[in-house]
């Protein structure tokens, strides 16, 4: 970095969540499809959620689970800056990786559910692109989380001799 070069501003949440956006987005996704989920009306009995429901789940159920999922990868996402420094232990990456592959199956799960119900109906649902974009990039970011949790297994800061 020059001289002249202005200093970076520290994240808010630690230098190991500033390169996270994708995972910030999916985390305050997953929070607000629990709130859309636990407010009052049948939001799977729309006609292109019909497959989501044959899942087998409930409004319930889902609600809970994405707002499960979403908190606990806000919690890591912020926590993950601000734990891990001079420990050998990545737990907030590991954490970071578990969500992203719950988020990941999830994804999948909506989006072959979409793809089924379009083998049977006049036209595939717009969204099934959407939810596949949105799986490959949870594998990419469970895949990432993975590589941080192994790269920081040595202490950050290193040891005096």
């Amino acid at each position: 970095m020059s001289a002249l070069a202005p200093p970076r501003p520290a994240h808010p949440a630690g230098p190991y969540s500033a390169h996270r956006l994708f995972e910030w987005a999916m985390a305050v996704m997953m929070l607000l499809v629990a709130l859309t989920l636990a407010v009052p009306g049948d939001a799977l009995e729309r006609a292109s959620l019909r497959p989501v429901a044959a899942l087998g789940f409930g409004e319930e159920e889902m609600a809970l689970f994405f707002g499960a999922v979403g908190t606990l990868r806000t919690a890591a996402l912020v926590l993950n800056g601000h734990i891990n420094n001079g420990v050998a232990r990545p737990n907030g990456a590991n954490i970071r990786a578990a969500c992203s592959g719950f988020g990941a199956v999830i994804m999948g799960q909506l989006t072959l559910a979409l793809v089924v119900d379009a083998l049977s109906a006049d036209a595939p649902s717009f969204v099934i692109p959407v939810f596949g974009t949105l799986t490959v990039f949870e594998a990419i970011s469970c895949y990432v989380a993975r590589r941080d949790a192994v790269a920081r297994r040595r202490p950050v800061v290193p040891k005096a001799r």
